[in-house]
């Protein structure tokens, strides 16, 4: 029995089970996520409302001493104005009057006159009579104007006064003004000190009207960001300190400043109040624990409910292993299967899981995982001399257009019907299998022992799968065409190798058949992996070449005096073993791979050094400096301002930059490219467009962009006068530039004779061998001496 009761209702055994602990599962999580969103938004609004809270009291401390400061003030400079007015003339009277505001106003400490050299003539309870206060900071301050100051302990008075319950002396505020007679002669100065403990009580009578009654601690700091009042627990020196420290997450704390006008600074106080965040947030403790009562109710509940529905829920799942289990039995196969328990109903999710990793859902071939299987058991065959195998790749042609045009659906459906096609060529033995999107691959075995006559077999093969191509497939939509390039490779008897070397050979053998023109089959040799190993040699060498390996060389631009107005850059690789490295070989590699972005931006730096390093040479320093621009330099976001940092990081003048622009550069984007062009063209640099009349610029778009120079390309130079369209195109870019003020250069002149024709046809700037060949810096330099 129990058993029987452990098998029913473990979770390991029984679908349902697993349901009604899956489901509780939930439950428990469902109620933890509501108890962490509950408890965020309690937070938000505790939070808020403590800061609230907080920021009225602050707002009320600091409005409070602010009143106060200014209401002393204000009584000190009407006794001062009396005293000036009655020019002092009965000190007992004007003590009488002091005493008597002492006494209405307990906060003050002291009262007191004293002449204009500093000595005390009348003071309250008469303290400090007679006494010289011309060095104290309220005498100084107080007779150049009305003088606030902070908190200090006391010196003269301390004395006369009874020190605090702990022993400290008493804190006094000073309050200070020049005392002028009628005709506006500083006659005396009158001070006052204020009691500090009357700030404790501003603290104190805030604090009660605070509607929410949990403790808060207050700090006051002056203008200075040193403390005057703080609680002893506070471990910052100063309000600075402070500052760093005031995302901790033990306190909410807030800030306001107060400001009494004085003259001739102001005297501001910063006060700080803050509260506990446990304290604040206290309401979330009763609440989670609430919470987590109801997640656990929730979580049984979920899972006793559960465990009453799955019952019918997956009566369906245990009737379709109780068929599987009938089929097992009928057909002599799984034994175990046939003879499970009623609760190994997963066993049956299982199968179809195995199905699903095993074969393709949506041609029902066997998918890479079993090709790899069988792959290898074809490679272990022939390595036990059992005959030759052969695997061929079948690759679709423009499948992807079909699929960007038609959509996938009808995608799917010419997959689904090449893989019926293909299923009948299918030999005994042999495996059919889809890998890839529109890839399908055969692997023949049993092949004969002899290489040749295996083959010729493997061959004729991959000719019947190419001619079962030529017939249309039929789709739901119509017919469809479609075209398929084969890859082949042979396993030899006595081959050695892995299962993903073989697949990279009817790749590299497929990749051969797309580049050699489709639809054709093409067999892997050793020459196509030393192809690929070289292009992946030359494409390292160029990454460990960039920059050290390159060079820049130099070309002279003239004008029609055959007077040096500038050079364009050219870039050249220098390699370590193989000498020179054509442009022509590596540029193409560059743009394909993304180097060309580092070496653009590396071509760019020199021609801005050189630029600054010409700025202070008489006749250098009106060169202008040519840089060609690629497509994927100018497709950079972030181009306009790496060539501003470059500009400014070099000190070059932006005005001796131009930059060349093919107009396949322009194809990309050309709206972006013109939108950049402009913001470097603010900044002084200058364009070129570069090939012209090679492209398809559009000349709508060649007035929007700022260009300043058109360049003829050197294919319309070189048979300039003997190819009569030559001329005429020649001709037509430099009347196109001169209609829109664009000065026109022409590239590859190597005679005279071009020289003069391009002269005559209105063409004043040129480049090319005639002047002077690419060179490095300083053999160029040295031609031009």
């Amino acid at each position: 029995m129990r058993a029987r009761f452990i098998q029913t209702f473990s979770p390991f055994r029984s679908l349902r089970a697993r349901f009604a602990v899956a489901m509780g599962i939930f439950g428990i999580t469902l109620g933890m996520v509501m108890t962490g969103l509950i408890e965020w938004r309690l937070e938000e609004g505790l939070s808020a409302s403590a800061r609230d809270s907080l920021q009225s009291t602050a707002g009320e401390i600091a409005h409070t001493l602010s009143d106060s400061l200014e209401t002393r003030q204000h009584e000190v400079a009407l006794i001062g104005s009396l005293v000036g007015a009655s020019q002092i003339k009965d000190f007992i009277a004007l003590q009488e009057v002091l005493d008597s505001l002492k006494q209405r106003q307990p906060t003050y400490a002291w009262i007191g006159l004293s002449s204009p050299d500093g000595v005390v003539f009348a003071a309250t309870d008469g303290l400090l009579k007679g006494v010289n206060v011309s060095e104290r900071p309220w005498f100084i301050q107080g007779a150049q104007g009305p003088f606030l100051g902070d908190p200090h302990d006391a010196k003269l008075l301390a004395k006369y006064l009874k020190p605090g319950a702990d022993g400290s002396l008493s804190r006094f505020l000073d309050v200070a003004i020049p005392v002028r007679n009628n005709s506006g002669r500083t006659i005396g100065v009158l001070g006052a000190h204020l009691y500090w403990d009357w700030v404790h009580e501003v603290v104190l009578s805030s604090l009660a009207h605070r509607v929410q009654k949990t403790p808060v601690e207050v700090l006051i700091a002056n203008q200075r960001g040193d403390w005057l009042l703080s609680p002893h627990t506070e471990t910052s020196k100063n309000l600075a300190e402070w500052r760093q420290t005031v995302d901790d997450d033990r306190f909410l704390s807030v800030v306001q400043t107060t400001s009494t006008p004085t003259s001739p600074s102001d005297l501001k106080w910063t006060v700080v109040v803050r509260e506990k965040t446990t304290d604040a947030l206290s309401p979330i403790d009763e609440n989670r624990r609430l919470m987590l009562l109801l997640t656990a109710l929730l979580g049984t509940a979920f899972g006793v409910g559960t465990w009453q529905i799955a019952g019918r829920v997956v009566r369906p799942i245990v009737d379709l292993a109780d068929a599987a289990k009938n089929h097992a039995s009928f057909s002599g196969h799984g034994t175990d299967l046939a003879e499970a328990k009623l609760h190994d109903e997963t066993m049956l999710v299982g199968q179809a899981l195995e199905r699903l990793a095993r074969f393709d859902p949506l041609t029902g071939l066997v998918n890479r995982r079993v090709l790899k299987e069988r792959l290898a058991g074809a490679m272990r065959a022939k390595a036990s001399s059992q005959g030759s195998s052969a695997v061929l790749l079948v690759n679709m042609d423009n499948f992807s257009v079909l699929n960007n045009t038609q959509g996938h659906e009808v995608g799917d459906q010419l997959l689904q019907a090449v893989a019926q096609r293909l299923l009948p060529l299918v030999r005994a033995n042999d495996t059919l299998a889809r890998v890839g999107g529109d890839e399908f691959v055969f692997v023949m075995t049993g092949l004969d022992p002899s290489p040749v006559v295996a083959m010729h077999e493997a061959s004729a093969f991959a000719s019947t799968v190419s001619q079962s191509f030529k017939a249309p497939f039929e789709l739901a939509h119509g017919p469809c065409q479609c075209d398929a390039s084969i890859g082949m490779t042979m396993l030899q008897a006595n081959a050695d190798g892995k299962v993903d070397d073989v697949l990279k050979q009817v790749e590299l053998a497929v990749l051969e058949a797309k580049q050699s023109g489709k639809n054709q089959t093409v067999v892997y040799d050793q020459q196509m992996q030393e192809r690929l190993l070289a292009q992946v040699a030359f494409e390292q060498a160029l990454r460990d070449a960039v920059p050290d390996q390159l060079q820049v060389y130099y070309q002279a631009q003239v004008d029609a005096q055959a007077q040096v107005t500038g050079a364009e850059l050219l870039v050249r690789w220098q390699h370590p073993t193989h000498g020179m490295v054509s442009p022509a070989k590596f540029i193409p590699v560059a743009e394909q791979n993304g180097l060309i972005v580092t070496i653009g931006y590396w071509m760019l730096s020199s021609a801005c050094r050189q630029i600054k390093s010409w700025q202070t040479d008489p006749i250098k320093c009106h060169w202008v400096l040519s840089v060609n621009v690629s497509a994927k330099e100018l497709g950079q976001p972030d181009y306009v301002e790496t060539v501003k940092e470059i500009l400014a990081g070099t000190g070059a003048n932006p005005q001796r930059l131009k930059l060349e622009l093919t107009e396949s550069t322009l194809a990309s984007d050309m709206q972006g490219v013109v939108a950049k062009m402009h913001q470097l063209k603010a900044m002084g640099v200058s364009f070129a467009l570069d090939d012209f009349g090679t492209g398809f610029s559009s000349l709508s778009y060649l007035q929007q962009m700022p260009i300043d120079q058109l360049k003829i390309d050197q294919s319309f130079v070189r048979d300039l006068g003997l190819n009569g369209s030559d001329s005429s195109i020649v001709r037509t870019v430099i009347a196109l530039g001169q209609s829109l003020g664009l000065s026109v250069i022409a590239e590859g002149v190597e005679t005279a004779a071009q020289r003069d024709l391009l002269a005559q046809l209105g063409c004043h700037h040129y480049q090319g061998y005639f002047y002077g060949k690419p060179a490095p810096l300083e053999t160029f330099v040295q031609g031009l001496a």
